[in-house]
């Protein structure tokens, strides 16, 4: 944690779109009372690393049995019976 990535809980509370513009370009650490309590990031960095799904190609080696038993059963699973979300 480098100290331009921290800022206090009264900085954001009276330099907020400041904080907020900072933060598109580095993560902003938020302290209160000197003790890191929070992270402000930008908003695509949130979406990519916390809410779109993050595939990963295991090998087969890798995989435990249930893990394999999942992805057999998954093979089994109808077309129709997918939810499209």
């Amino acid at each position: 944690m480098i100290k331009d990535q921290c800022i206090s809980v009264t900085d954001l509370r009276t330099k907020t779109k400041q904080c907020i513009d900072e933060s598109k370009k580095e993560p902003k650490y938020i302290f209160i009372n000197n003790k890191p309590v929070a992270v402000l990031i930008n908003m695509t960095e949130y979406e990519n690393n916390f809410i779109k799904p993050r595939l990963i190609e295991l090998k087969e080696y890798e995989a435990d049995e249930s893990l394999k038993n999942e992805a057999k059963n998954a093979r089994k699973t109808r077309k129709k019976d997918l939810m499209d979300i």
